[in-house]
């Protein structure tokens, strides 16, 4: 084909599919938009066409599929058949064909390798005496040739290279639309430096030519905007050309923490060098010490949510109040919900069914088991074990923790439980010599993975075990909220430098939030909480998941603090101030 690339018609296409291939899953969505990279062309989705294919009758989408899609059973109600996607794809096609001229349609995948087996069998399935119609083009197969030392080269960190901002939701419309910017982009980047101008030589160049191996790794941001940045405690935004913000972090040491991310070899996360493949601006500001810039952090996330902040987003999360009995939680706390902030999910569920199991003498029929059992072992029922696993496993819980156990409340009952397993924690950190690392759950109310991951096979031990986990981070959880409530309304006084002798910071919150900034000498007294008269339950109220997470960050920053043996005095209240040593025993526990 003579025409040049940049004034051919192309097919940008992309699908969703629950497994990695025809042969794992089905396809889940199809979507595709004709393209060119002439200046005129913007890619959109308002060009697109994407449709849900409609699943076989027993098939069920992946939980891990619908987290990175959004899609999800009920969308499927209005899927279309495979049959009625491919009549409209080929119409589409036929358009293409005729804008060429030619036999095939050129089509642009980002990552073929993935596509082209579906459309293959869609074509053997529907059309199986017609010639197969695509010429497929795969971009990342380009991109590896022309950016060889980009960090990553998916079609996200590729995208966003070139600008172009993609929505966190895996969807094909989306997709399409990037893999027409990238292919534009491409194009020109070709033309420039390999002389390829027509399909026919781009193919030769991709036959001909090997993707180089990686000398090392390029980033697209200039140094001097790192190397220029002062070596004090602040917070740093990475962001595209574009000043879309990709990711907030904290720093001691803005100097030294920013370009900590571009030494040679240096370990990071995926998601990490998909956003340093993009991020080509930085801003940054000042804070008074490290303990301020990682309040600051986790305020600016919430404010900006970043799409490479996985810690911390606001994202589907909620906190909620359960009453004393466990049975219910609300939104709002009052005299009948009484305990927490908890995070809503698997931990408040688990707590819940527990007390429901209690309640019922630890029987249950085979409806309330699968109503209630699999939240004790934070699954689905799909995940989870099967229901004669599940009924021995909550035997074996109840024999090695229940049998001649007062019952009492659930409530009582759950935290008793929950203290004697977190006791047995610390006590085996202490034998490991960890005593500096105390047993921290994560923020969210994940199960932690030492404990209950994803069990491959499941057992009566391994579920008893994961209930007796999800027993522990419940009771914690608990714990935590009343620690929170408590450190909303306080005064904390620090050494800066860890010399003793020096002025102190001076930090005094009121309803989870800094009201006063300042210094204090070590010998005077910590000003007693404006608040500290602040009822509990006006208290629990005044913590939103700002508020929350803003103190969850406080609590981590106190336990550096007290690692790092610096001088440190907490006041609670006119008559409750703690040193390092009481601060020390008490965050143990939360």
């Amino acid at each position: 084909m003579t025409v040049s690339l940049s004034e051919l018609t192309v097919l940008a296409l992309d699908c969703q599919a629950t497994g990695a291939n025809p042969h794992k899953g089905h396809l889940l969505e199809l979507g595709w938009q004709p393209a060119s990279a002439s200046p005129g062309d913007r890619p959109g989705t308002s060009g697109a066409q994407a449709y849900l294919n409609r699943l076989p009758a027993d098939e069920k989408i992946p939980r891990a599929v619908a987290r990175i899609t959004g899609i999800s059973d009920e969308f499927l109600v209005a899927a279309r058949s495979s049959r009625f996607i491919w009549q409209h794809l080929m119409d589409t096609v036929k358009e293409v064909r005729a804008a060429n001229q030619a036999a095939l349609c050129p089509t642009v995948i980002h990552f073929a390798r993935f596509e082209e087996p579906f459309l293959r069998d869609l074509h053997r399935t529907i059309d199986p005496a017609g010639a197969f119609p695509f010429r497929i083009i795969c971009t990342h197969e380009i991109a590896m040739r022309l950016l060889p030392d980009l960090p990553r080269r998916g079609l996200r960190a590729v995208a966003g290279y070139f600008n172009h901002s993609m929505p966190e939701l895996k969807r094909s419309a989306d997709h399409v639309v990037a893999t027409a910017v990238i292919w534009k982009q491409l194009i020109g980047i070709l033309a420039a430096r390999r002389g390829v101008d027509t399909l026919d030589q781009l193919g030769d160049w991709l036959t001909s030519t090997d993707p180089p191996g990686r000398s090392g790794r390029i980033y697209p941001m200039a140094p001097e905007k790192r190397l220029q940045l002062p070596d004090k405690p602040g917070i740093y935004r990475m962001q595209r050309a574009n000043g879309d913000l990709l990711y907030i972090g904290k720093a001691k040491s803005l100097k030294m923490r920013v370009n900590s991310y571009f030494r040679k070899k240096a370990p990071h996360a995926e998601h990490i060098l998909e956003m340093l493949s993009q991020a080509r601006k930085l801003d940054f500001a000042l804070s008074e010490s490290a303990l301020e810039a990682a309040m600051l952090e986790s305020d600016e996330i919430k404010r900006h949510s970043p799409p490479y902040n996985i810690a911390l987003r606001r994202r589907q999360r909620r906190l909620v109040f359960c009453t004393k009995d466990l049975s219910r939680h609300s939104t709002v706390a009052d005299r009948k919900n009484l305990l927490g902030p908890l995070p809503d999910g698997k931990v408040t569920d688990a707590a819940s069914s527990f007390a429901h199991w209690i309640t019922r003498d630890c029987r249950w029929t085979d409806e309330e088991l699968a109503a209630h059992g699999y939240h004790l072992v934070g699954r689905s029922p799909e995940q989870g074990p099967d229901p004669a696993c599940l009924r021995e496993g909550l035997e074996i819980f109840r024999e090695d923790h229940l049998t001649g156990h007062p019952h009492g409340s659930p409530l009582r009952l759950l935290t008793a439980l929950g203290a004697m397993r977190w006791r047995l924690r610390l006590a085996a950190a202490e034998a490991a010599d960890a005593a500096s690392q105390d047993p921290q759950e994560d923020e969210t109310d994940t199960v932690l993975a030492d404990d209950a991951g994803e069990e491959s096979v499941w057992t009566p031990e391994t579920v008893a075990r994961s209930i007796d986990h999800m027993i522990m981070h419940s009771a914690h959880l608990i714990r935590r909220a009343r620690w929170f409530c408590l450190l909303s309304e306080s005064s904390l006084a620090w050494d800066r430098a860890g010399t003793p002798g020096r002025q102190l910071n001076l930090m005094v919150l009121e309803g989870g939030a800094v009201i006063k900034r300042g210094a204090l000498k070590p010998t005077e007294a910590i000003p007693v909480p404006p608040r500290a008269d602040r009822p509990f339950q006006r208290r629990q109220n005044h913590l939103s998941l700002i508020t929350y997470d803003r103190l969850r960050v406080l609590t981590t920053e106190l336990r550096r603090l007290i690692a790092e043996k610096r001088p440190i005095r907490l006041r609670l209240g006119p008559n409750v101030t703690l040193g390092a040593d009481e601060l020390k025993r008490a965050l143990r526990w939360v």
